[in-house]
């Protein structure tokens, strides 16, 4: 049964003794109670003030009166009009004598049933007012019996009596109801007794249901807002353990290049030990020639000086200005050796040193080591593209082929049968939460069918770990395709490559916004074939194939710059794309040397496009590689025709 109070519905009148009973209760309310009621409106506020107190109380008494009809009457919205208490029924009375005349409440407070035995102004006010509601229960049927008739009578004939005593004086009032107890009662004075009464009961139900239908509605809103709190909670929870696994992650992956880092220059400080040490032992063997062609020098000057000095012995007198002048002419024919020697010395030092220093500075900047880790064949495919899901399962293709491998290159997967797969380049791509995301078009289903009477049309779908596969997303707009693919790392979003522009959608598929001109209003793309988000600060880098270029966007859309090949290059034509951990980019592309035709190349560039070094370069024939990917650690995977190669 609904605990919503139901309308008052009066029953066919007929004056039998319970009905009699019920209408002279009704009488006795509407008449001698709401006089009584006035009367100690009238004593406490005189009739001539009674406007200015409710103008005085008018905040009090709008809170607190229930029926609209109530508040209109004491406030008229022209305002100003007289009031008279003869215009209002008990419920008005009893809340004006409550609020505003400053009777004292009883011992209970307003509100609350008084004491048996309190027969202060309040309480008997307060039993009449509990008295009324009684007899309003009744009104569904009109009827009482006699015992209850009498049990209310003589409780309100008592208060009425003891009112009257305590403010009046007199018996006019105890007069009344004795009358009224005593009196013939006409049908038509019971039904309009009894309408009068039920009227009044009928707006306090209508006051009742509102209360009630106003609880249930917050009740519901609390509910729903709680609900709403524990959901947010959850998902601050899962935000915060995703946060900190992603902490987890960056500090490993810090260490990790530290190591490597560290491995690297004592490599490069092996190497340039080695440099240094063997042109040190060539500075210290022709250090050791010269000091012996000086000691063969001086030791010649010495047996010729001896020998002058021989002869002057023996032609003291005509031969010492002879030796003296040739002694001088030795000498200085020595020091001039000497000098042009040592001068020679210096240059080729300098000129060593010069070139180990230009030695190192290319070693730094261009020669930075790869290391082979390990290399898996795929047999019978050509692979343009590669996305990790694991050291141990990777999805590779070819146009026309979507296959999953693990670590050794065998098939697990293949989505062949399931979807045409016709696409070249970046096509699909591994979510943060480990799910696989591609591009295809469906094969022999009802989907084909339809999709085919309107022309081609790509679908991006989303293959769980669990093996179900989920469209997110078809084009409106068929015959336009979807060039490449991929999933952020940061956020979930979904970046797709189109011609002339990238689009971004949330992780359903719901479209957020395109990125398609500059600032200037120049067109950014032209025809997207691999694409990327660096991980470390949100840049968009897109591979574009027409374009020979890669260009690269902020977060919010906003060009930053092309990249078109190091200064040296005599063309540049760039295919997969991806960033390292610590947010450079590695990028495949193919230059033009004279002697060796087209170069395949994986170039390292800084986050703002500066080239930093080749890390991989191999003549273009039938084993050329056309896509890399960057795992975790830091493990670069290149594909070369129908392998794989992993670099450290």
């Amino acid at each position: 049964m609904s605990e919503e109070p139901g309308p008052s519905t009066a029953p066919i009148f007929s004056l039998t003794k319970p009905a009699e009973n019920y209408c002279r209760l009704c009488q006795l309310i509407m008449t001698v109670c709401s006089d009584l009621f006035r009367d100690i409106l009238s004593r406490h506020i005189q009739p001539v003030n009674l406007r200015g107190e409710l103008n005085k109380n008018k905040n009090t008494l709008l809170r607190v009166l229930r029926i609209h009809e109530h508040k209109i009457l004491l406030f008229p919205q022209s305002g100003g009009q007289s009031l008279s208490a003869k215009d209002m029924d008990l419920t008005i009375l009893y809340t004006l004598l409550r609020n505003i005349c400053g009777i004292p409440s009883h011992q209970n407070g307003w509100g609350n049933s008084p004491n048996t035995g309190d027969i202060t102004l309040a309480a008997c006010i307060e039993r009449i007012r509990e008295e009324k509601n009684a007899i309003a229960s009744h009104s569904n049927i009109g009827e009482i019996d006699d015992n209850r008739f009498q049990d209310i009578w003589m409780k309100l004939q008592t208060d009425i009596v003891n009112i009257e005593k305590k403010l009046i004086g007199g018996d006019m009032y105890e007069r009344a109801v004795k009358v009224l107890f005593s009196c013939e009662l006409t049908a038509k004075e019971a039904r309009e007794s009894a309408g009068d009464f039920n009227r009044l009961c009928a707006r306090m139900n209508s006051i009742a249901r509102k209360q009630f239908a106003t609880k249930r509605k917050l009740i519901r809103t609390s509910t729903s807002k709680k609900a709403r709190i524990d959901r947010l909670k959850k998902q601050h929870s899962a935000a915060t353990i995703d946060i900190k696994a992603r902490i987890g992650r960056l500090k490993k992956a810090t260490i990790d290049m530290k190591d490597q880092l560290k491995e690297t220059d004592e490599h490069l400080s092996y190497m340039m030990q080695g440099r240094f040490t063997d042109n040190e032992k060539n500075i210290e063997a022709w250090i050791d020639r010269l000091e012996k062609q000086q000691s063969s020098d001086i030791q010649g000057l010495m047996e010729v000086i001896e020998g002058g000095l021989s002869a002057m012995k023996n032609e003291i007198k005509g031969g010492l200005s002879a030796v003296k002048n040739e002694i001088k002419e030795r000498i200085s024919e020595v020091e001039e050796k000497m000098k042009g020697r040592m001068s020679s010395m210096e240059e080729k030092i300098e000129g060593r040193m010069s070139s180990m220093e230009v030695q190192i500075e290319n070693m730094k900047s261009r020669c930075y080591p790869l290391v082979l880790t390990s290399t898996m064949e795929v047999p019978g495919m050509y692979i343009d593209h590669i996305s990790i899901v694991s050291p141990d399962k990777l999805w590779v293709s070819e146009r026309g082929k979507l296959k999953q491998v693990d670590g050794t290159g065998h098939v697990l997967r293949t989505l062949d049968d399931e979807y045409k797969y016709w696409n070249e380049g970046g096509c699909h791509t591994v979510s943060v939460e480990g799910d696989f995301v591609f591009i295809a078009e469906f094969r022999n289903s009802e989907q084909s069918t339809a999709y085919y009477r309107l022309g081609s049309q790509d679908g991006i779908h989303k293959m769980t770990a669990d093996g179900g596969i989920t469209t997110l997303l078809t084009l409106d707009v068929p015959d336009v395709p979807l060039t490449c693919i991929h999933s952020s790392r940061r956020n979930g979003d979904l970046l797709i490559g189109l011609i002339g522009r990238v689009m971004r959608c949330d992780g359903t598929g719901r479209k957020i916004g395109d990125i398609e001109l500059g600032e200037e209003g120049q067109r950014l793309y032209e025809y997207p074939r691999y694409l990327t988000e660096n991980k470390m600060n949100g840049d968009i880098v897109v591979s574009d194939y027409m374009k020979d270029a890669l260009v690269v966007v902020d977060r919010s859309g906003r060009h930053r710059f092309d990249y078109k090949g190091h200064s040296t290059d005599k063309s540049f034509r760039p295919r997969g794309v991806c960033t390292d951990v610590l947010g450079r980019i590695l990028v495949i592309h193919t230059v033009t040397d004279d002697d060796s035709g087209d170069v395949c190349c994986i170039s390292l560039l800084d986050r703002d496009g500066r080239f930093l070094t080749r890390l991989l370069t191999k003549p273009r024939d039938d084993d050329g590689f056309n896509s890399l990917c960057v795992d975790d650690n830091n493990n670069i995977y290149v594909a070369f025709f129908n392998k794989i190669k992993v670099f450290k």
